[in-house]
C-alpha cells in the first residue's frame, strides 16, 4: 500500500526539483553511510516523534517513484520488496533508526541492476527522509544545491523579484513588496505561481511538484536579472506569461531615525550589536514614543532579539525555547536596570518578518506592552540545527521552537496584529524611502498619537524641526 501524496515544504535555500541521476559510483557502504547519518540525525533532533515506518515508507514512495519496477508487500514479520523479477525480505517494522537505513540501502541494491547506486538516488531516499518531517524547515541539502547556497553567500545569487510565498503551498503569492517589479507589474497576493520558466513561456517547471526551498532558489538570482513565470491571476482567473526583474535589497544595516518626538528604529535582521545600537539611541534623546519596524525581519541571531525585549520589558518572564522530550530548554526573563523605557511602543510586522523577530513581536504583544500594526508574520517559530551529511550534503532538522511568555508555541499561523493594515502602495522604508513617505510609519505615528493624547508627536509634513 502506498502512502498518500502529501504537501511537503522546508524552509533553506534548495535547488531544483529532484536530483537528477549521476554517474554511478556509489557503493553499499557509502550509501548505509549517508542514510545512517541522516536518519540518526532525523531520529535525534526531533521535537514531534515521527515512526519509523513512516520514514521508512516514505522514501520507499520515493524511490518507487523513480523506478517504478519497485513494489513491496507485507508478510509475517518482514516486508518483501521486488523488482523485475528479483525479491527480497527485510525485517518489519524496524525498531531503531539504523534499520531504517538498512532497509533503504538494500531496496536503492535492489532497483539497481549494477549495484552500483547513482548518487540521484541516494539524494532521493535523503530528501524523502528529511520531508517526511512534514516541517517546512526541515530538509537535506544535496551537493549541488550546497554550491548554489556556497554561492548566495558570496551575494553572487541574493536578489528576488520581491514576491513571498507561504511556506506550506508555495504556489500561492503571499504579498508582494511595494516599490518591486512584480508589484509594477500587478503581481498581487492570492495569485498562484503555476510555472518559473527557463524562457518566457517554455520549458518550464511546475512549482506544485516543488518544495517551498527549491521554489525559493529557482525565483532568486543574480542582483538585476530576470525570472519568467507562469502566473495565474486570483482575480478572475487568467493566465500570464511575464518577466519580473530580480533586485537586491540591502538588509543589514539598523535604520535610525527622528520623527518628531517619536523615535523610529528599523531593524532589518538581528545581527550582533543591534540590540545595543537600540539601547544608545533611546539613551541619546528625549522621547515620547518608539516606532520598532521589523518588516521583513528573517530573524538572526536569538539573544539579540531577547536584548531588544530587554530594553522594553522591566521583569518576568520573556521567552523560552522548547527542544524535544528530555532535550535541555531555555528560558529568558527581563531583567531590572539603571535604562527600563516605559513609553509608548508600536511595532510594524508583515508576512517577512520571520523566527526571532516574530518572538519579539509575540511578546511584546502577550506582555501588552506593545501595539502591533501591519500584517500577519511567517509563522517561523523554529530553531534548526545543521548536520553535514558525508556525500557533501547538509542536513537542517527543526530541534526546538519558541514560546512567549505564558508558554504558549509561535503559532505556524504567525502573529496577529492588533491593527491590520492595507498593503503599502508605493515604495517603503524596506525599498530606501523616507520614513515620512512610508505609509505604514505613519499609521504607526497615529496610533501612537491615540495613545499620547496631549502630545504633539508630528506636524503631518515632516519631521518636527
Amino acid at each position: 500500500m502506498r502512502l498518500s501524496p502529501l504537501v511537503l515544504v522546508a524552509a533553506i535555500v534548495a535547488a531544483p526539483v529532484f536530483a537528477q541521476r549521476g554517474p554511478p559510483g556509489l557503493g553499499t557502504n557509502d550509501v548505509d553511510e549517508i542514510l545512517k547519518e541522516v536518519m540518526l540525525s532525523l531520529d535525534a533532533s526531533y521535537v514531534e516523534k515521527v515512526s519509523l515506518d513512516r520514514y521508512a515508507l516514505f522514501a520507499l514512495d520515493a524511490l518507487a517513484d523513480l523506478d517504478r519496477c519497485l513494489s513491496r508487500a507485507g508478510t509475517a514479520g518482514g516486508l518483501i520488496l521486488s523488482c523485475r523479477g528479483t525479491s527480497i525480505t527485510v525485517p518489519w517494522p524496524p525498531q531503531k533508526a539504523v534499520d531504517v537505513a538498512a532497509l533503504l540501502s538494500q531496496a536503492a541494491v535492489l532497483v539497481d541492476p549494477n549495484h552500483q547506486i547513482e548518487p540521484g538516488r541516494v539524494q532521493r531516499l535523503a530528501r524523502a527522509l528529511a520531508m517526511a518531517v512534514d516541517d517546512p524547515f526541515t530538509a537535506y541539502l544535496s551537493p549541488g544545491m550546497m554550491a548554489i547556497a556556497g554561492t548566495q553567500k558570496h551575494g553572487l545569487s541574493a536578489a528576488t523579484p520581491g514576491i513571498d510565498l507561504w511556506p506550506r503551498d508555495p504556489t500561492k503569492v503571499r504579498e508582494v513588496r511595494a516599490g518591486s517589479d512584480a508589484h509594477s507589474k500587478g503581481v498581487t497576493a492570492g495569485d498562484q505561481i503555476l510555472g518559473i520558466c527557463k524562457s518566457a513561456g517554455s520549458d518550464c517547471t511546475d512549482v506544485a511538484a516543488m518544495t517551498f526551498p527549491e521554489v525559493l532558489q529557482q525565483m532568486s538570482g543574480p542582483n538585476g536579472s530576470e525570472v519568467n513565470l507562469q502566473l495565474k491571476k486570483a482575480a478572475g482567473g487568467a493566465t500570464r506569461n511575464m518577466s519580473v526583474l530580480r533586485l537586491q535589497v540591502p538588509e543589514d544595516d539598523v535604520r535610525v531615525a527622528r520623527l518628531g518626538a517619536v523615535l523610529y528604529v528599523h531593524i532589518p535582521v538581528f545581527k550582533s550589536g543591534v540590540a545595543e545600537q537600540l539601547r544608545q539611541n533611546l539613551q541619546a534623546g528625549s522621547y515620547v514614543g518608539v516606532i520598532l519596524d521589523l518588516r521583513h525581519n528573517p530573524g538572526g541571531l536569538l539573544p539579540e532579539g531577547i536584548g531588544v525585549l530587554d530594553t522594553f520589558l522591566r521583569e518576568g518572564p520573556m521567552a523560552g525555547v522548547r527542544s524535544g522530550p528530555g532535550r535541555p530548554t531555555d528560558d529568558f526573563v527581563a531583567h531590572r536596570d539603571g535604562f527600563d523605557t516605559t513609553m509608548p511602543l508600536v511595532v510594524l510586522i508583515d508576512g517577512g518578518s520571520a523566527s526571532a523577530s516574530e518572538l519579539t513581536a509575540m511578546v511584546l504583544k502577550d506582555r501588552g506592552r506593545a501595539t502591533l500594526i501591519g500584517a500577519t508574520s511567517a509563522g517561523k517559530g523554529s530553531v534548526q540545527r545543521q548536520i553535514p551529511v558525508p556525500d557533501g550534503g547538509l542536513l537542517k532538522v527543526t530541534a526546538g521552537y519558541y514560546v512567549g511568555p505564558t508558554g504558549k508555541r509561535l503559532d505556524e499561523g504567525g502573529v496577529r496584529p492588533h491593527r491590520f493594515l492595507a498593503p503599502a502602495t508605493r515604495r517603503t522604508v524596506l525599498e530606501g524611502a523616507n520614513p515620512f513617505d512610508d505609509s505604514w510609519v505613519l499609521s504607526a505615528l497615529d496610533v501612537l498619537q491615540e495613545v499620547e493624547r496631549n502630545v504633539v508627536l508630528y506636524t503631518g509634513t515632516g519631521p518636527a524641526p
